[in-house]
C-alpha cells in the first residue's frame, strides 16, 4: 500500500518492517508487556491456590512476553504462583474460550487473565464461576464487578494525534514514526495503560504495583532484568542483562519457568 500511494503516509499497527522503511512507511506499538507484568503482581497477591489462567490465540511472541511478564509479575511477590496456559488458535472464538476458561477453573485456577481480541466471554465466566479475572484491551470492569482486579488497556488518542499532525506537517520521512516506533513506560508515553482497580485490591498490593511501575520504568528497570530462565532452564535473559524494547519484542520465544503447558508446535 505504501509503495502504490507514495504521497500517503501508511502506519501499520503493530507488526515489524524488516530493514530500513520505505519513506512513507512505518509501524507503531506499546510495550504490552508493562501493564501486563503489574497486573501479574495483583494477580500473584489475589491467588489463593497459586494457579494463574492464561488463554491465549497464537504462540507470537507478542502473547509470550505478556504471559512470561504476568508470570513473573506473580512470582515476584509470590514465588508458589504459576500461570497454566491455553491456546485457542483464534483471536476470537468464544465457544473455544469458554470452554479453555472452564478447563483453567477445573483446574483450581483462580485468577484468569487473557490475550483474546474478544473479551468479554473469559470475563463473565470468571465472575459467574467466582474467581478473580484481569483484563485486556479494554476495560471490562463492568462485566465482573466482584472478580475483577485490574488489567490493561489502549488509550491510542495522544499518539495518533501526534502521528497526524506529523504527516499533515510534511515531516512523516525521517520521523520517529518512519520505522518501528515502540513506546513504553521509559518513555513515559506508553498507549497500553494499566485499568482501574477493582474492589478487591488492598492498598498494600495498588502500592507494589506503584513501586514496580516506578522500578522498571527507570534507565536500568524491566519486567525481564536478567537473569530470565525458559521452562527447560535454559537462559533468556543473562544474569545482569537489561533488553531493550526492540530486543524482547524479536527474542521472546519460550515460556519463562513458572508457565505451565507447551508452546504448540505448529
Amino acid at each position: 500500500m505504501a509503495a502504490a500511494h507514495p504521497d500517503v503516509a501508511v502506519a501499520q499497527q503493530g507488526n515489524l518492517i524488516q530493514g530500513a522503511a520505505p519513506a512513507n512507511a512505518g509501524t507503531y506499538f506499546g510495550t504490552v508487556y508493562e501493564p501486563v507484568y503489574l497486573a501479574g503482581i495483583v494477580a500473584g497477591r489475589s491467588t489463593r491456590s497459586n494457579k494463574l489462567g492464561y488463554v491465549y490465540a497464537f504462540p507470537i511472541t507478542q502473547t509470550i512476553e505478556n504471559i512470561n511478564a504476568f508470570q513473573l509479575g506473580a512470582q515476584s511477590v509470590n514465588p508458589a504462583a504459576q500461570t497454566y496456559v491455553v491456546n485457542t488458535s483464534s483471536w476470537c472464538d468464544p465457544a473455544k474460550q469458554a470452554d479453555a476458561a472452564k478447563s483453567l477453573f477445573d483446574q483450581g485456577v483462580d485468577v484468569i487473565t487473557q490475550h483474546q481480541d474478544c473479551t468479554a466471554t473469559i470475563t463473565k465466566a470468571a465472575e459467574a464461576a467466582g474467581r478473580f479475572v484481569v483484563g485486556y484491551h479494554a476495560d471490562a470492569s463492568p462485566l465482573a464487578p466482584t472478580g475483577w482486579l485490574t488489567g490493561s488497556e489502549w488509550a491510542w488518542g495522544d499518539l495518533y494525534v501526534d502521528i497526524v499532525r506529523t504527516a499533515r506537517a510534511g515531516q512523516f520521512t525521517g520521523s520517529k514514526y518512519n520505522a518501528n516506533y515502540r513506546v513504553g513506560y521509559k518513555d513515559g508515553q506508553n498507549p497500553f495503560v494499566q485499568s482501574r482497580f477493582g474492589t478487591a485490591v488492598g492498598d498494600d498490593v495498588k502500592t507494589l504495583v506503584s513501586d514496580a511501575k516506578a522500578r522498571i520504568s527507570a534507565p536500568a528497570g524491566s519486567p525481564f532484568v536478567g537473569p530470565v530462565l525458559a521452562q527447560d532452564g535454559t537462559t533468556l535473559v543473562a544474569d545482569g542483562q537489561i533488553p531493550d524494547y526492540a530486543t524482547i519484542e524479536t527474542t521472546m520465544k519460550a515460556f519463562v519457568k513458572g508457565v505451565v503447558g507447551q508452546l504448540p508446535s505448529s
